[in-house]
C-alpha cells in the first residue's frame, strides 16, 4: 500500500471512531477551534490500538529507521499505551525488540526508588524516541526530555525525534511555531497526519463549503 493509501484509510479511521469532529471546541489555550481531536477515541480498544500503533511504526520506520533507536518513551498518559503498542508492532511486524517505557506525573512515593519518576529499562547512550497525539506549545515535550535525562541516572542519551499522530500546523498563543521551536532545541519532529492534508481530503466528503470555508479562516489566523 503507497504511503497516501494508508494515509487515507487511517483518515477514514480517525472519523469513523470520531476521533475527529467538527463544531466549535475551545482548546486549552481558550481559542475557538474548528475541530477537536481525541486519540483517546483511536486507542480504547484492541484494534484501534493495534491500527495507530501501526502508523506509528510505518512512519518510524520510513523517518528515522528500525535501527537507529533502541527505546520508545510514552509520556503520561496517552504516550503510555502508545509506546507500548508501538513496541509490539516492532517485535511482531520486524522482528526487532525495541525496550518502552514512560513517566510519571506525580513521584512514586513507594515501592521501586529507582521507578518514582521513570518506568522502563533504559540504558546509557539509549537513542529514544517520543511518542504522543499532538503538539501545542513543545514545552511540555522538552520537560518530559529533562525528566528523562533528570531521573534515569543514565548517561549519553541522544534524543531521535518526536512523533506525533496529528500535527495541528498551529502557531501557539505566544505566535511561535511549536515544531520549529522544537527544532531549534536539537529535537526533530515527525508527523503522520497534517490537519491541512486531512481537510483536503474530507472536502467534498465530509467537509462541505461552508466549513472548509471556516477551517481556512482559521488556518490563515493561526496556522503555521
Amino acid at each position: 500500500m503507497s504511503s497516501s493509501a494508508w494515509k487515507e484509510s487511517l483518515i477514514k479511521f480517525v472519523i469513523e471512531r470520531d476521533g475527529l469532529l467538527f463544531g466549535q471546541f475551545t482548546l486549552k489555550s481558550k481559542r475557538i477551534s474548528p475541530y477537536f481531536f481525541n486519540l483517546a477515541k483511536l486507542i480504547n480498544d484492541g484494534e484501534g490500538l493495534q491500527k495507530v500503533s501501526e502508523a506509528f511504526a510505518t512512519t518510524i520506520k520510513e523517518q528515522i529507521g528500525i535501527d537507529n533507536f533502541d527505546y520508545i518513551q510514552g509520556p503520561a498518559y496517552k504516550g503510555i499505551p502508545l509506546a507500548g503498542g508501538i513496541a509490539m508492532v516492532f517485535h511482531q511486524k520486524y522482528n526487532t525488540n525495541k525496550r518502552w517505557g514512560y513517566d510519571r506525573k506525580e513521584s512514586k512515593e513507594h515501592g521501586v526508588s529507582e521507578e518514582a519518576w521513570l518506568v522502563g529499562a533504559i540504558q546509557d547512550a539509549d537513542r529514544i524516541i517520543l511518542v504522543d497525539d499532538v503538539i501545542t506549545t513543545g514545552l511540555t515535550k522538552l520537560k518530559n526530555i529533562d525528566t528523562l535525562k533528570k531521573h534515569s541516572n543514565k548517561s549519553n542519551l541522544q534524543f531521535r525525534g518526536i512523533i506525533i499522530f496529528l500535527d495541528r500546523q498551529e502557531q501557539d498563543p505566544e505566535g511561535n511555531n511549536p515544531v520549529t521551536y522544537l527544532e531549534e532545541k536539537g529535537v526533530k519532529v515527525y508527523s503522520i497526519l497534517k490537519i491541512r492534508d486531512v481537510v483536503e481530503f474530507l472536502k467534498d466528503r465530509i467537509i462541505d463549503s461552508e466549513r472548509y470555508k471556516i477551517f481556512q479562516e482559521y488556518f490563515n489566523k493561526y496556522g503555521t
